[in-house]
């Protein structure tokens, strides 16, 4: 896993205050911070007591256990068990998570699943390092020989999404039949499809070049639902790998 480098910007310096009447001014300094492998926890003192009692809070938060998984559920293209839960949590309970009308298919790219799900207790950890990025539940309404056009791009030895709600059909590692709900999908109907903004705006080129009729976006964090998934079927007294036992 790359490397993340993160840069905090403190303002801590020379902090000098003036008081005339009830106004105040200030004069601040700041250095940025490099908080990698090359950060010296004792040339920065007061910071990295800061970092500290930061990280013990987000520790805490991050070993949250919130479910159980009963086997581990792996990701792999072009499909396995980790993708085809997820797609079908967003597919299933995604629309109403945004006030949003039942949707016909979802779409998620495989690059935005980081890792797979290991058997045992799940935290709220775990699905950070599942989906790390802060992407949003977007529903788009796309024509039928749009989405088509799409999905006739893909190729099975390197397909970048996964779905729930559609089986495309394959030869020659070429798709040549795609089906949607069951019944073959038609050139002039209006499919809604749930997915992420990433996807939505042309990441990883999955709809990029595709007309849409209509895009409407959330401000639900992808991450947040599938916290709030497990945390569901925790309470149904189910584990989190209920029906995709290996």
């Amino acid at each position: 896993m790359r490397r993340i480098s993160i840069c905090l910007l403190l303002i801590v310096l020379g902090i000098t205050s003036a008081c005339y009447a009830q106004n105040r001014s200030y004069k601040y300094q700041y250095r940025m911070v490099r908080l990698d492998s090359t950060y010296d926890a004792k040339l920065n003192p007061a910071l990295s007591k800061y970092l500290e009692r930061h990280k013990a809070r987000l520790d805490k938060k991050m070993s949250e256990v919130i479910g159980y998984c009963a086997v581990t559920m792996n990701v792999a293209s072009p499909q396995s068990p980790l993708s085809d839960l997820l797609t079908e949590w967003l597919l299933k309970d995604g629309p109403a998570a945004i006030n949003q009308p039942p949707c016909d298919l979802s779409i998620l790219n495989f690059g935005g699943i980081r890792t797979n799900l290991q058997a045992g207790e799940v935290t709220v950890g775990d699905m950070f390092k599942i989906s790390p990025f802060d992407n949003y539940l977007t529903v788009v309404s796309i024509k039928g020989s749009e989405l088509k056009k799409a999905v006739y791009r893909f190729r099975l030895d390197r397909l970048m999404a996964a779905s729930a709600g559609m089986q495309v059909f394959y030869k020659n590692n070429t798709p040549y039949r795609i089906v949607i709900q069951n019944k073959d999908l038609e050139d002039d109907k209006i499919y809604r499809l749930i997915t992420l903004n990433f996807i939505s705006d042309g990441g990883d080129h999955i709809l990029s070049d595709v007309n849409f009729e209509n895009k409407e976006y959330s401000m639900v964090v992808f991450r947040d639902f599938l916290i709030d998934e497990v945390k569901k079927m925790t309470k149904e007294g189910k584990s989190v790998s209920n029906g995709f036992a290996q």
